[in-house]
């Protein structure tokens, strides 16, 4: 009897969003922040990767990439991951960046009894023990 070998897993892109998962304008106002190899990562958009300066430039295929270019938009996780959070509220489309979206629609909370972790308006609050959503209570049912 043969026995199937373990798969190999490997996380190897993280969504940065100044918008919460559930916010349907989400997706053009996300950096991906993508593994190149090497343990290096990248802050990508449109075809775009981000610069140590917080700068895009367009990514070139890999046999036209020069070792000066990669060493500016090429980095460990936590920077790639940094640069990405301190970019994106600055991200325009159509005229508005992801700070102004985000204030039009902020996220609301939960509440009743929801788990902190969930709740888009708690995010980033880290509330006190037992980690609860301190929003509104859901009404009572009719």
């Amino acid at each position: 009897m043969t026995t199937t070998p373990e798969p190999f897993v490997k996380a190897t892109r993280y969504e940065v969003s100044l918008l919460p998962a559930d916010n349907i304008n989400r997706f053009p106002f996300t950096i991906d922040v993508e593994y190149r190899g090497h343990g290096r990562w990248a802050a990508v958009r449109h075809r775009q990767c981000l610069n140590a300066t917080g700068e895009w430039s367009f990514e070139s295929i890999p046999s036209e990439r020069e070792e000066e270019w990669m060493a500016t938009h090429r980095f460990d996780l936590d920077t790639a991951l940094q640069l990405a959070k301190q970019a994106a509220p600055h991200l325009i489309v159509n005229g508005r960046t992801a700070l102004e979206v985000y204030r039009r629609n902020p996220p609301k909370h939960l509440g009743g009894g929801a788990n902190a972790e969930d709740c888009p308006a708690c995010h980033g609050t880290n509330p006190p023990y037992p980690f609860i959503c301190p929003g509104p209570a859901t009404p009572p049912a009719v």
